[in-house]
């Protein structure tokens, strides 16, 4: 299966890792095309292991994990695009501080 991993920090590597410990591809998306943490995560996991902006992330996926902090879920959500997350499932992991 195709996940997808809105965010980049210790939550989302987390869920992210184990998703390809468990045979899934897996984008990390972020802002930025070139995230440094999504770089370096997606190195040292291998083949399966993708990453890009958040709409790349979400055309990608077919499930998406939300993981960015919850201010910014909604930023992120827009930024990942309507179309490209219509009829997927969305767990949402945003984290409240």
């Amino acid at each position: 299966m195709k996940y997808g991993v809105l965010g980049t920090g210790d939550v989302a590597r987390t869920i992210a890792s184990k998703l390809i410990e468990l045979g899934h591809e897996v984008m990390m998306g972020s802002r930025s095309e070139s995230n440094p943490s999504a770089v370096l995560w997606a190195e040292q996991n291998g083949e399966q292991a993708l990453y890009g902006t958040f709409a790349d992330t979400a055309k990608f996926s077919e499930r998406i994990f939300c993981c960015v902090h919850g201010i910014h879920a909604l930023e992120a959500l827009r930024m990942a695009g309507e179309e490209n997350l219509a009829g997927k499932i969305l767990i949402d992991q945003s984290i409240l501080i």
